[in-house]
């Protein structure tokens, strides 16, 4: 199979940068043929780059670590994009069509038409998330090319963010030594790993709560609806741990992924762990209930914002089916509970889907904590830039786009 059916994702987080290079198919499904994963503590923060030259390091050892498992050497990657600074605006584009018949030409017209907004100069628009389009009057047409029409409408998402957040972003990859072929906001991208095609047409939201964001998407009628990224995640969880039972921050991570839990009610008053007193080393037990009564509140503090956010402009009215909570913090004890409590919405976990479970790569990619990294494949292969098609029996691809991804 070609080489250059082989695309590279780029997740670039507050806690770590995970990398998944994957084989596309013949039939356009993928296979997870190599993963990295990279602590990047000090490069982000709240999604923002702070240090780029951190950030490049961690992208750099990411990378490595996917190519020699994948036996592929990486030119360009696939990033997704987060950060508090993110936008989301719907419009709606309206063109007359020259012909008798809608055809390219009129479908890219409509598309530039809907583009234009007004906005601050210091952004730029980084996603254009196409919906629906009205053929004289008729909505809900997914393709119009070849339709007779002389009105031709489309919804469309589009998200902004500040020119020097994207930018720094892209330069950490760049320093690196690796091309951006295209970035994907990361709510749309986690979207496009955990939820069902059902959800995304009843109404549903995404909720990928990370180390340092949450990224939000709601859904409605099969497209995009609204995005929005808020500045709080697992991080302020460890922090609070640390804080108050007085126990190293590193130390406090892993004590929350191995015995957190978001109930305390649910806890034995007898269970305890072993840790260390922070700035001595020195060992010590603390009670589990005990760890379990600091991490929830943090936790319903982080989902009552996550409620206002659904709130906002009454978007939640379009969730008729689930919240899907996904991110590395959907992996704690009995989130799923806490959070259908606090956002009184059915809420299930959501586990990124693979293509191909015989690739190896199952036991990991099955963690909420990867949907990010899988989503921006299934998102680029899918729906954006690659176009692959059978032809004779052999793969040919229609796009230009990953032309130099390997050397």
């Amino acid at each position: 199979m070609a080489k250059n059916n082989v695309i590279a994702a780029l997740d670039i987080g507050t806690k770590k940068v995970t990398t998944l290079i994957a084989q596309i198919n013949e039939d356009n499904s993928f296979s997870i043929i190599g993963k990295g994963v990279a602590e990047n503590n000090k490069g982000l923060i709240a999604g923002d780059v702070v240090d780029v030259q951190a950030t490049a390091a961690a992208i750099r050892d990411s990378v490595s670590e996917a190519e020699k498992i994948s036996s592929k050497r990486i030119k360009s990657v696939f990033v997704a994009i987060s950060g508090e600074g993110i936008r989301s605006i719907n419009n709606h584009g309206v063109i007359q069509v020259r012909g008798q018949e809608v055809e390219k030409t009129d479908v890219d017209r409509v598309i530039e038409q809907a583009k234009i907004i007004t906005m601050p100069d210091d952004s730029d628009i980084i996603n254009v998330e196409i919906g629906k389009y009205t053929v004289d009057g008729k909505a809900g047409i997914v393709n119009p090319i070849g339709m007779a029409c002389r009105k031709l409408e489309v919804d469309v998402l589009i998200v902004t963010m500040p020119k020097t957040m994207c930018r720094n972003l892209y330069k950490a990859v760049e320093d690196a030594g690796f091309i951006v072929s295209g970035g994907v906001v990361s709510a749309i991208a986690s979207s496009w790993a955990v939820l069902e095609n059902d959800e995304r047409d009843l109404g549903v939201a995404m909720v990928d709560i990370g180390d340092g964001v949450a990224d939000i998407a709601i859904y409605y009628n099969g497209d995009p609806l609204y995005v929005a990224v808020m500045p709080m995640g697992g991080k302020f969880i460890t922090d609070d741990i640390s804080k108050v039972m007085k126990i190293p921050p590193v130390e406090a991570e892993k004590i929350k992924c191995k015995y957190g839990d978001a109930r305390p009610d649910f806890v034995d008053e007898t269970e305890e762990f072993k840790t260390v007193i922070i700035g001595t080393n020195a060992p010590t037990t603390k009670k589990a209930k005990q760890l379990a009564k600091v991490i929830t509140p943090r936790i319903e503090e982080i989902l009552v914002e996550v409620k206002k956010k659904l709130m906002d402009s009454r978007k939640e009215s379009f969730i008729q089916s689930n919240v899907v909570l996904t991110g590395g913090t959907a992996k704690l004890k009995n989130i799923q509970c806490i959070a259908e409590d606090t956002l009184e919405q059915t809420v299930r976990i959501g586990i990124p889907k693979i293509d191909d479970p015989g690739s190896g790569f199952q036991d990991v990619l099955s963690s909420p904590a990867f949907s990010t990294a899988v989503g921006i494949i299934r998102h680029f292969t899918v729906r954006k830039q690659l176009e692959i098609v059978k032809r004779d029996g052999v793969l040919a691809k229609l796009a230009d786009i990953i032309k130099n991804f390997f050397e």
